[in-house]
């Protein structure tokens, strides 16, 4: 299986057998680098004596330079640009609690292969092919730079309807609930958001007392971690319990993502709550003191990702989080690896799309704050 079919069918590829997708993998990852290698100056500087021809099989994967996603906020960042810049198709940001942005710079056959294969995983994970969605986020309009947004946007394709509720930064959930009663009876209601919006617009059920049951199939459906940009933490058991006393909607069809700006990696919760990592993308965990040291699966440490789709820059990463990489067969059928976040690297700002909106919400609304359990959960 080749590149191009991993990314147009992502989940036959996530079923064929493991020794195939590591082959399948490997290839992909070893032509990624050549071609960055080859092409950019700068990264090939970074490599040293390292070759593309040094990396023979999937255990050499782990070989292949990273770049830290810090130097993604970096003034001088256009060095890292293998496209030039007249071929940049979109930009991308991301701002966290130190209010410096990462900009990530794409190039139009990135942008279409990470929207093709992002796409894809959606059909494969959620299985919806129509119906509303209640997208409790701003549009691509209104914040045309924020990539958990474009993440987000791309469901409308699967989707009769879509309403985005979140407007000059203010969420009024009395319109939320307007647009779930509208769509009633006539469509299947998904509601689609970063994790603390939807808590607030659960706890604005609890208060007043309404009672909400979607329908069968609804989905909830979340990315943007499940940190505050106080760092404080939402319970992901408190807040399953919770969707499911309040909306209706079953732990099964309540999922989870997690990705960054920096990468077309977007690990997608199957129905047993395992992201599974794309099959165009490697997750190496790293010794925290020795980022050239891979852990082996199961070992907590800093999450490199490897992305083979990237043309417009290396898309080897080594990120600001922490977690664990598993390669254990999953319940779902679905072979690969994957992924589970942890918290950031000590000293790391907390940084993402959501903290961004989070920390502009209007304090007024009606509903302020929703309960926080102090324990850390899984991005």
């Amino acid at each position: 299986m080749n590149l191009a079919a991993m990314v147009g069918m992502p989940g036959e590829a996530l079923r064929v057998p493991r020794s195939e997708w590591r082959d399948a993998l490997t290839d992909a990852l070893r032509a990624a680098f050549a071609y960055h290698h080859e092409k950019n100056a700068f990264y090939r500087a970074q490599c040293g004596e390292l070759t593309p021809a040094d990396v023979v099989n999937y255990e050499d994967l782990h070989r292949i330079p990273l770049l830290p996603v810090g130097m993604f906020k970096q003034a001088g960042s256009h060095v890292l640009l293998t496209a030039g810049l007249a071929d940049i198709d979109t930009e991308i940001r991301s701002t966290g609690t130190g209010g410096v942005p990462s900009v990530a710079r794409r190039d139009a056959l990135t942008t279409t292969r990470a929207s093709v294969g992002i796409l894809g995983g959606y059909r494969d994970f959620f299985g919806i092919s129509k119906g509303a969605g209640l997208f409790l986020c701003p549009s691509t309009a209104e914040v045309p730079e924020m990539g958990m947004v474009k993440v987000f946007n791309l469901m409308t394709a699967m989707l009769d309807d879509h309403r985005y509720l979140v407007r000059d930064y203010s969420f009024d959930p009395e319109e939320a609930l307007a647009y779930l009663r509208r769509w009633e009876g006539t469509m299947t209601r998904h509601i689609i958001g970063p994790p603390f919006i939807v808590a607030r617009f659960m706890r604005y059920l609890e208060l007043e007392s309404i009672p909400v049951r979607l329908d069968p199939d609804s989905m909830i459906i979340m990315l943007g971690g499940w940190k505050q940009y106080t760092g404080r933490s939402i319970s992901r058991e408190e807040f399953n319990e919770k969707a499911e006393r309040f909306l209706g909607v079953q732990r099964p069809r309540i999922r989870d993502m997690y990705g960054m700006i920096e990468s077309n990696m977007l690990a997608i919760e199957c129905e047993h709550h395992r992201k599974h990592v794309p099959p165009w993308c490697y997750v190496s965990i790293r010794d925290i003191t020795d980022p050239a040291v891979e852990l082996e699966p199961g070992k907590t440490g800093g999450i490199a990702i490897l992305d083979a789709l990237n043309t417009s820059y290396p898309g080897f990463l080594l990120s600001d989080d922490v977690g664990e990489v598993d390669e254990s067969e999953c319940p779902c059928g679905r072979t690969g690896q994957t992924v589970r976040f942890r918290r950031r690297r000590q000293g790391a700002e907390l940084g993402c799309c959501a903290v961004s909106i989070e920390k502009y919400l209007d304090s007024h609304e009606i509903v302020a704050e929703c309960d926080l359990a102090d324990a850390p959960m899984g991005r």
